[in-house]
């Protein structure tokens, strides 16, 4: 699976050594190349695929090890941690995952946890909305209009979109989730053709859809429409992911 190469979102800079390293590592453990329990290869190890340092080295592995996907203990070296110990949520291993070639069951898992938040959101934003926010969800729909399908701008404003949904909902607590949300939304945004044109014509659909029911502040319509949403969505991501990949086949559960 190719990723289309522009905006990503990571908090990691990729010109910096230590990025490049962390990423080479992150990729090799999420693939399974590197196995839970593993030694972590050293410096000199990777040297044959990548320029590294020592002090660089130890930047990438200090990152890792907050993001827990490697375990430091005395005695043993830096091992492979389990996968339940994995920050899945963090940007930089969602960028990961779709680094090392996501499979079926990861993007599942992202979807369902995006319908679990998503509609509760979508229910809020349309009850507590105020003026400046639906001006503000109303501005990302038109950039999604405004932009040819899966352009940056487009996926830029396809974000915003959600953010404004998040940021109506008046709660700080749920807006916690909203990076997460939407780093999961752009990456499979980037999974997708540009010259697709009838997912992206659906996509715009159903954005209008829930946008209508905010602007009603009908909570309750703008769950089941965030709903069909998020189902939509997943269905066309697996539509590229390949024939074998099986689609939902109802909107509302």
């Amino acid at each position: 699976m190719r990723v289309r190469d522009f905006s990503r979102p990571t908090t990691l800079n990729a010109d910096r050594l230590f990025g490049q390293v962390a990423q080479k590592l992150a990729v090799a453990i999420i693939s399974g190349t590197f196995k839970a329990g593993e030694l972590l290869p050293n410096e000199d190890a990777l040297r044959s695929e990548i320029s590294v340092s020592r002090t660089a080295y130890r930047e990438a592995v200090k990152v890792l090890t907050a993001k827990g996907l490697v375990e430091s203990r005395p005695k043993s070296g830096t091992r492979v941690a389990p996968r339940d110990s994995w920050n899945l949520l963090d940007p930089d291993v969602l960028s990961w995952h779709f680094k090392a070639d996501p499979n079926e069951k990861f993007i599942r898992d992202l979807f369902e946890l995006r319908r679990f938040v998503e509609p509760s959101a979508a229910r809020l934003a349309a009850i507590r909305r105020s003026p400046a926010d639906l001006a503000r969800i109303e501005a990302a729909y038109r950039g999604m209009t405004d932009n040819p399908p899966y352009a940056e701008a487009t996926i830029r404003a396809d974000l915003a979109f959600h953010e404004a949904i998040f940021a109506a909902t008046q709660n700080s607590a749920l807006q916690c989730l909203t990076s997460v949300v939407t780093a999961a939304i752009q990456w499979t945004l980037l999974l997708k053709s540009a010259d697709d044109r009838n997912f992206f014509v659906e996509s715009l659909v159903d954005h209008e859809r829930v946008l209508e029911a905010v602007i009603q502040r009908d909570g309750d319509l703008a769950a089941s429409r965030m709903t069909a949403l998020v189902i939509d969505a997943l269905n066309s991501t697996l539509a590229f992911l390949g024939p074998n990949s099986s689609a939902l086949t109802h909107k509302i559960a």
